[in-house]
């Protein structure tokens, strides 16, 4: 009887055969799989119980094989166990290395984006974003490119890699590294996922400042792929997204929005100040019916009204001061953007088109910011 027939317990070879489950037991009484060969099984090592349990790569490319299944330059065994020559291996690991090289993947930023996701957000996202980082990070197939010659010159430029695109913009826009460009593109992909395939809700401005991502880079790298995969959906190249109904939206980012305004004023007062706040600004956002499509706010960007609305409860408890930077910065906007957006809300009150914002401007304290402190205050209005 063959070595590896031999107890592994006692080395003997006295078995008694259970063909029906497919176990030995040895006259010591250890119990073991009956081995098979080839010939019982039809197969082999490369096609048996192992191998048919092995992970397939989900982010493989059509036409480009998981690592899993490339020759392993590193092999000393045939597929029977036998140990190979000296002059086997030698041919084994050209063979190994030319099928390594044949298979090499044509966009490795695809992966390296799909590994950032997971890292900032969580595996169950990057699954349900594969969508978006495909489009993002790889190039259009020969016959899609092709067609993309034929099209109108927006088009054509639409339909671009967006990759390359994001990072070949000025210093400032793109990132200052591969590792920033990937950060960059995967919270753009994040929200992108929360607005079209209704993932969880994505904070990005605690992502922002925790990974030194500034607002220009996000909206430049969102706008790029969402135009992008748009194109990619107008040509049938891509799954059109399922768009989180408005309202819901809507709702999600107020509550982004509160959270990261009370992060912001937390540090600025008491617990039981913060406590008197944030119930004065609740009953004002409830007296102008926020959040809400019907709202007379509904068509301004809901963190311009968090930021107007936050701005006018610290009015009217008589704290405003010097805080009105705070407030713009914790929702990415800018301090005259939001003393012009509550100047253009008093103006529709007093001219009667917007009476349910009379709360607004209820016991104002008189208190103005520093006109110096809105002009030094840079942003933009969204």
């Amino acid at each position: 009887m063959k070595k590896e027939e031999k107890c592994d317990d006692c080395g003997g070879t006295d078995y008694e055969l259970d063909t029906v489950r497919g176990e030995r037991v040895c006259s010591c009484g250890l119990v073991s799989n009956i081995p098979l060969n080839d010939a019982q099984t039809n197969s082999n090592s490369a096609l048996g119980d192992g191998r048919t349990h092995e992970a397939v790569d989900s982010l493989a490319k059509e036409g480009e094989r998981a690592s899993s299944t490339r020759m392993n330059p590193n092999d000393k065994y045939d597929a029977h166990g036998k140990l190979l020559t000296s002059e086997q291996r030698k041919r084994a690991r050209r063979g190994a290395w030319a099928d390594r090289n044949s298979q090499r993947e044509s966009d490795p930023m695809f992966r390296l984006l799909v590994s950032t996701i997971k890292e900032i957000f969580s595996e169950d996202i990057a699954k349900a974003a594969i969508l978006l980082a495909s489009a993002t990070a790889r190039k259009l197939t020969r016959l899609q490119e092709s067609k993309r010659r034929t099209l109108s010159p927006g088009e054509k430029a639409l339909l671009k890699c967006p990759k390359t695109s994001i990072t070949r913009k000025p210093d400032g826009i793109k990132g200052s590294s591969d590792r920033e460009n990937l950060l960059i593109m995967a919270l753009a992909i994040g929200v992108l996922a929360h607005e079209w395939f209704r993932t969880a809700p994505i904070n990005r401005q605690l992502l922002m400042d925790r990974y030194g991502i500034t607002e220009a880079q996000f909206k430049n790298a969102k706008a790029t792929i969402s135009k992008h995969y748009k194109a990619r959906v107008r040509q049938g190249w891509a799954q059109p997204p399922a768009v989180l109904h408005r309202a819901a939206l809507r709702a999600d980012q107020l509550d982004m929005a509160v959270d990261n305004l009370i992060v912001a004023l937390s540090s600025r007062f008491s617990s039981a100040e913060m406590d008197a706040i944030m119930e004065t600004f609740w009953g004002m956002l409830t007296g102008i019916g926020e959040p809400s499509l019907e709202a007379h706010t509904g068509n301004v960007p809901v963190n311009m009204v968090a930021a107007c609305v936050m701005f006018a409860a610290l009015d009217s408890l008589g704290v405003s001061h010097q805080n009105l930077a705070c407030i713009a910065r914790a929702v990415s906007l800018s301090g005259a953007g939001v003393k012009s957006r509550l100047q253009v809300i008093k103006d529709a009150v007093e001219a009667g088109l917007f009476a349910e914002g009379v709360i607004l401007f209820e016991k104002k304290s008189g208190s103005e910011e520093d006109a110096s402190e809105e002009g030094a205050e840079e942003g933009v209005e969204e």
